[in-house]
């Protein structure tokens, strides 16, 4: 593999990832790539017919590949059967659940929680970790009480962090991160990762690239940053050689990849979307939740699902790691993929 045929060798050597199993019937035998491609499909239809149901739409989740689509009443449901897609008939609408993820939005100042939504049970998951002080549970609880069995409240042990610390060596000494994608703008190639890790300053090295400096940096709010690229254009392609063509929304229930320079390649299940994660530094949002195996020097890495890039990592626990979506750090910063 030469130095300037992957997205993540610039800052880390990473390991092959490998899919999850547990895929529908249909696509039982079907090679990573293909699967992803029947659940791009399966997302791309699903939403298209809720977006059609307006105020009837519960929103869409993935099983095992498959999509269903949440709706409030019996003609939404058979308006989704009738275009040949599952339909589960719910409580709560897609917008009201938006809403109430929102308005919990106002909750400030709550470290060491989170709030997101899940579609496959029609609820905002309020997350409270056992590292939150009593005061901030107490709030948080309380705020979620308000909105009836639209919230379901979680609590985790351990303590939500963000995956870089002193010490982990990026190669200015202060911490290790890793490379989300190569993207360029008005031509010129740069590099994408963590705001939190850019927010460390200083002269970014690995692999092919030296003298990489920090041009853009967001995090709190957001969590993306924006690397020069020295040495030249990198090529789209994750270091399995995966292409990335192009950037989508992460939906719950979709099979997902990694990569990371310190956990290597992984797989998972988006759990949540447009998340609120409150990290010690402040919160983060519009994050996306999921199963897959992270560490400390992760940081920044990519989540994909066959050629299309989901997300760069920003941190999580021992059970969820969280991405920020790369559709809005393109949109933020105004870059393509390279």
């Amino acid at each position: 593999m030469t130095p300037r045929k992957t997205a993540l060798k610039t800052l880390a050597v990473l390991s092959a990832a490998a899919l999850t199993s547990g895929v529908c019937a249909s696509a039982a035998t079907a090679s990573p790539l293909a699967f992803a491609e029947l659940q791009a499909q399966a997302i791309t239809d699903a939403t298209q017919v809720a977006d059609a149901l307006g105020a009837a739409s519960g929103g869409v989740y993935l099983e095992n590949g498959k999509a269903v689509v949440n709706v409030v009443d019996d003609a939404a449901m058979q308006q989704v059967r009738a275009a040949g897609l599952t339909a589960k008939k719910v409580k709560h609408t897609f917008a009201a659940l938006t809403g109430v993820k929102n308005q919990l939005d106002a909750v400030k100042n709550v470290p060491q929680t989170a709030w997101g939504i899940d579609t496959k049970t029609n609820q905002v998951v309020v997350k409270v970790y056992d590292a939150a002080s009593q005061e901030t549970a107490g709030k948080v609880a309380a705020a979620a009480a308000r909105y009836g069995d639209s919230v379901r409240v979680e609590h985790r042990t351990g303590k939500l962090e963000l995956y870089i610390k002193d010490g982990d060596a990026i190669q200015n000494s202060q911490g290790r991160c890793s490379l989300g994608f190569n993207v360029t703008r008005g031509g010129s190639p740069f590099l994408l990762t963590a705001g939190h890790c850019t927010n460390l300053g200083g002269t970014w090295a690995g692999g092919d690239v030296s003298g990489a400096q920090v041009v853009e940096s967001d995090c709190p709010g957001a969590d993306s940053g924006l690397l020069t690229r020295p040495n030249g254009t990198g090529p789209g392609h994750i270091n399995t050689g995966q292409q990335i063509t192009g950037a989508a929304t992460p939906t719950v229930g979709e099979q997902m990849q990694k990569q990371g320079s310190t956990t290597g390649g992984g797989s998972g299940e988006v759990t949540s979307v447009d998340e609120s994660v409150n990290f010690d530094v402040g919160v983060l949002n519009h994050e996306f939740g999921t199963t897959a195996h992270t560490d400390h020097g992760d940081s920044g890495g990519p989540a994909y699902d066959g050629s299309k890039g989901l997300g760069t990592l920003s941190g999580g626990d021992t059970v969820t790691s969280y991405f920020y979506p790369l559709t809005l750090e393109l949109q933020a910063y105004g870059l393509q993929l390279a």
